[in-house]
């Protein structure tokens, strides 16, 4: 399976001391330009074997960096330099009182790469009141706009409140149009912005931020990611849109900050993820949305780390607004700011490390490269070639007893493997597949058949492909990306192949469902018309590696609707087959539970603790609280239907019988034990 990684690439490289910035100029491949925090702009060629910076910029005598986090931060090419040669910096002065400020500025490139450092015209000042928190990034976005990131003017506790003055710059996402000029600016401002009409400061476009140091547009969607430096107990990361209020200094992550315990939330933009200074982050460093092609394993991820802990870690959007957090490992520098090449590819560089110092986002271990399936269902080898309702002979029948949610769609499920292989089984009981292994999954609603998914073991890896089903039931057609649709009174969602990826996760060993807890009893196999067990008939016709071991054999889940189990196996098995997918031990979630069936209840991490990622508006909330349903977040989660839902993808429809049984299971704790 190929492994995301950071490595470094320019092994001769020089140190680029106090480095803020790494870009290409647009349409250029041949080079990358660094900016340096006491003013410096260095430029070295694209080529690992490079071991030569070429200073094109000086302008240390303007620039104020007494060693804290004023200097040289933002660095930008205008989207048509290579005809008007145009590059724009932010950086940190001083004005004619020695009071701070920012300054946003354009320079000339000469056609020898050297910049001019006689050409600067300051588009836009404003004073900075304390040496910190000055945000710094610029960048063009699609539109042709400059966007300017502003900090809340420092100290700590936005002591001033500009996080929500509207009537100045800080603390805020700017966005002006450098290609025009209006009465005593030298920009425009572009007549979408919220307060271009309004009142307020017309260059805002965005409000109540604390320090958006990095800051990434999406070239595909051209969303605006910002990675948003938090105050002592929360970073954030935040998709930014016009008008939007981010609660700073109101807020800080999902709630009041502890300086302001009594504020309002409402009307405020919570973060798409919220980190807790507890996992001993300090300073997010925001990044890009992966859209290049070298590697499509990490195609529309959003990828960010922090200061403190040198973790990469990735986002993955789900259809339903929720998010999927991936840990990618450790990186070999402390980064300060990400960069995309001209094609895509993505980069990170630190402040200082020469030869280790600018990262390249690679895979190790097999490139993962998209597969391709028919695009007619019938056509796939899966199914019958006459009547695609009716599966290959190949293909071997399978129920689970504790099936995953998906809002109450009947499932009929197979496997097939390829000739003379067999499936290994973990010490737990899962199921491994060998390559060339297809899994099938029919989806449906009052009879009818709605969606197919294939999940395929290639040398690459799992992928996953999801089929629409035509309306007269005759085949079902390949879908190229996520699609929702209103089927039989439920607003169906189809996956796109990221996000199956999303659910069948590398810790669950991909293939949910197939392991012996789940086939631990008797299915009626319809072509022969016998009722017979699972695990007992796949060792029959000699499927497994290995036999199955006591231990195995004798442990099962239960039914949520079986009642002669407890109100524990159910309510257990039930998150076990829903949950635990994600949250298991080395999971790729952003807290550290672990809902496996086996798994005892104090050790869940879950019982009598605080949850870290909202409580919903739950007064002393816990993740799940003995006795007391009320105060279960994990129960909370289950009851919406929004972003803060569990599970947070593929699902419209509460499940109410799930609710009833865990609800009635937290009821009756008495302990953690």
């Amino acid at each position: 399976m190929a492994t995301i990684n950071w490595q470094a690439v320019f092994p001769a490289l020089p140190n680029i001391a106090n480095a803020t910035n790494l870009l290409q100029a647009p349409a250029d491949n041949n080079y990358w330009y660094a900016t340096r925090q006491p003013g410096r702009v260095v430029r070295f060629q694209n080529n690992t074997a490079a071991n030569e910076l070429v200073e094109i910029l000086n302008i240390e005598d303007r620039v104020d960096f007494p060693e804290s986090e004023t200097g040289l931060l933002g660095m930008a090419f205008h989207p048509q330099f290579a005809s008007n040669r145009y590059v724009y910096f932010n950086y940190i002065g001083r004005d004619t009182n020695d009071d701070l400020e920012t300054r946003v500025s354009r320079f000339d490139v000469a056609q020898d790469g050297m910049i001019n450092p006689d050409s600067e015209i300051i588009l836009l000042r404003f004073n900075q009141p304390y040496a910190n928190h000055n945000g710094g990034q610029i960048a063009f976005g699609s539109d042709g706009y400059l966007y300017i990131s502003s900090g809340d003017g420092g100290s700590g506790g936005d002591p001033q409140q500009h996080g929500q003055n509207t009537n100045n710059l800080l603390g805020k996402i700017l966005r002006i149009d450098v290609d025009n000029t209006s009465t005593g600016r030298n920009y425009a401002i572009p007549a979408d912005n919220p307060f271009a009409a309004t009142g307020g400061a017309p260059e805002i476009w965005a409000y109540g931020l604390r320090n958006p140091w990095r800051f990434g547009f999406d070239k595909e969607t051209d969303e605006l990611w910002v990675g948003d430096v938090g105050q002592g107990a929360w970073e954030e990361v935040n998709l930014v849109t016009r008008g939007g209020n981010y609660g700073w200094g109101d807020m800080e992550g999902d709630s009041c900050y502890s300086g302001r315990p009594n504020c309002s939330t409402a009307n405020k933009t919570k973060p798409v993820l919220s980190i807790s200074h507890n996992t001993g982050v300090c300073s997010v460093i925001g990044g890009y949305v992966y859209r290049g092609a070298q590697y499509p394993a990490a195609y529309g991820k959003y990828f960010f780390t922090d200061y403190c802990v040198n973790t990469m870690q990735s986002i993955t959007r789900t259809t339903n607004g929720g998010v999927s957090v991936n840990n990618h490992g450790t990186v070999p520098v402390d980064i300060v700011s990400f960069a995309q090449d001209n094609q895509g590819e993505l980069y990170a560089i630190g402040q200082s490390g020469a030869g280790s110092q600018i990262v390249k986002m690679q895979v190790t271990g097999g490139e993962l490269q998209p597969g391709s399936m028919a695009t007619n269902l019938s056509a796939t080898g899966c199914v019958s070639a006459e009547d695609a309702t009716l599966p290959a002979t190949a293909m071997i029948p399978y129920s689970v007893i504790s099936p995953l949610w998906s809002d109450a769609a009947g499932k009929d499920r197979y496997f097939a493997l390829p000739d003379n292989t067999k499936i290994e089984l973990t010490a737990e009981g899962d199921f491994l597949f060998p390559v060339g292994s297809v899994l099938m999954k029919h989806f449906k609603l009052n009879d009818r058949f709605i969606e197919t998914r294939l999940f395929a073991h290639s040398e690459s890896g799992w992928q996953g492909f999801s089929y629409e089903w035509r309306d007269d039931q005759t085949d079902a057609l390949l879908l190229s990306d996520a699609k929702e649709k209103l089927v039989e009174g439920v607003q169906w969602q189809y996956p796109s192949r990221g996000q199956c990826l999303t659910c069948h996760t590398q810790v669950a060993n991909f293939s949910l469902g197939l392991e012996t807890l789940q086939l631990n009893n008797s299915m009626l196999y319809t072509a022969s018309g016998i009722n017979a067990h699972q695990l007992d008939t796949l060792a029959h016709i000699n499927l497994f590696a290995t036999a199955i071991t006591a231990n195995q054999k004798a442990q099962t889940l239960f039914a949520l609707e079986d009642t002669n189990a407890t109100l524990a196996q159910r309510a257990r098995s039930y998150l076990h087959s829903n949950c635990s997918n994600c949250h298991s031990p080395d999971g790729p979630t952003p807290v550290n539970l672990d809902l496996r069936y086996n798994t005892a209840l104090a050790a869940t991490q879950t019982c009598n603790v605080q949850p870290t990622t909202g409580d919903l508006g739950i007064a002393n909330a816990r993740i799940l609280a003995p006795g007391e349903p009320e105060r279960s977040v994990l129960l909370a989660r289950m009851k919406v239907r929004d972003v803060n839902q569990m599970p947070p993808l593929a699902s419209h429809v509460v499940d109410q019988a799930a609710v009833e049984v865990i609800g009635a299971w937290i009821g009756g704790l008495t302990s953690c034990d």
